[in-house]
């Protein structure tokens, strides 16, 4: 764990609020507490240095970009933390970064599949990552599942425009399926940031178990959508405070 922690470059990520009590490396100092804690209080300290500053802010129902790279980090103390308080207290840390907003500004992370990912929808992916190991909390684990499932993930594999200007596409879900019609967010490039004006409408969405998707955007972009091309909630790209 310690090893994990000490890979990240801490000191490269963001600060929003500048001030000292938010600084990603004390969310690092904050981990590192939690990780070796031994008793009850000592692991109540370091989760409180996790809600209080930096990762979330509580009282302000804040979330910090810092929190996209301690997501996995405590994902490992909920799979494999030496007691079982270390575990509960990093599944409850990891509902509150999903409940919570990003200050304005600082609501985009840049990730290996993406830049400019929306931070809610990042850090529900690392959680859907590791379903086995979640599920092994019973109804907390449950519960955090079907948070980050609300922060869905679709791929386009394959589109066919129509010639009312509509446009019916094949895709893999990630997350749970959603009601419809729904507003979402085009990203034809992992390395390009989305166009303010790059938004279509989920007019149906059809889905199986394994998450294939058929959907009928009613309102798509002018220019086409590649396979490759992904689709966030637009809800979640507005996620802000």
């Amino acid at each position: 764990m310690i090893a994990a922690i000490d890979a990240v470059n801490w000191s490269a990520l963001p600060n929003p609020t500048w001030h000292d009590g938010d600084a990603p490396e004390r969310v690092a100092h904050a981990l590192r507490l939690l990780a070796v804690s031994t008793t009850a209080n000592e692991t109540g300290n370091a989760a409180s240095l996790l809600s209080g500053a930096g990762f979330v802010c509580g009282h302000a129902a804040m979330v910090f970009p810092a929190a996209h790279a301690a997501t996995p980090i405590l994902l490992d103390l909920a799979e494999h933390g030496q007691r079982p308080r270390i575990r509960d207290v990093s599944v409850s840390l990891l509902s509150d970064a999903l409940a919570c907003f990003p200050p304005a500004g600082h609501h985009r992370v840049r990730t290996p599949y993406g830049d400019d990912v929306p931070l809610c929808c990042a850090i529900a992916r690392h959680i859907r990552g590791r379903r086995s190991a979640l599920l092994a909390h019973g109804r907390h684990g449950k519960q955090l599942l079907a948070e980050a499932g609300l922060h869905w993930r679709l791929t386009i594999e394959e589109t066919e425009r129509h010639p009312d200007g509509s446009l019916t596409a094949l895709a893999v879900l990630e997350g749970a399926p959603f009601g419809t019609p729904v507003d979402a967010e085009v990203h034809t490039s992992p390395r390009a940031q989305p166009a303010p004006t790059a938004h279509t409408r989920i007019d149906d969405l059809t889905t199986d178990a394994a998450g294939a998707a058929y959907l009928h955007l009613g309102r798509p972009p002018a220019e086409p959508l590649p396979a490759g091309t992904v689709l966030y909630s637009a809800e979640c790209g507005l996620r802000a405070h």
